[in-house]
């Protein structure tokens, strides 16, 4: 019994976690996207004209940052450092409250 509750919180965990870590991902790539859509005026004529391309180019940059979201995670669970980050007590919580 007690062991199906720790798979269960741990499924629980991970799926949170995950949850948290697409919808990071989403942030920084459509702020991405914004930045590089409105610095560049000639960035408009580009879309209507090579459609494909475009989508091309936006798929494959969303693709590489997902890759390398997920080289970063890896790498810090495979050294242990993601358990010690998450072993860090947060200092703006006093031990009197």
């Amino acid at each position: 019994m007690r062991q199906e509750l720790n798979s269960i919180n741990y499924i629980e965990n991970y799926i949170n976690s995950m949850f948290k870590i697409i919808i990071v991902y989403e942030l920084i790539f459509v702020a991405f996207w914004n930045v590089l859509y409105y610095s560049n005026s000639g960035i408009e004529n580009w879309f209507q004209e090579k459609i494909l391309t475009a989508i091309f180019v936006f798929l494959s940059t969303m693709a590489l940052g997902l890759t390398l979201i997920y080289v970063i995670y890896y790498s810090l669970k495979i050294t242990g450092l993601s358990k010690i980050l998450k072993s860090l007590k947060d200092p703006r919580k006093s031990k009197t409250q």
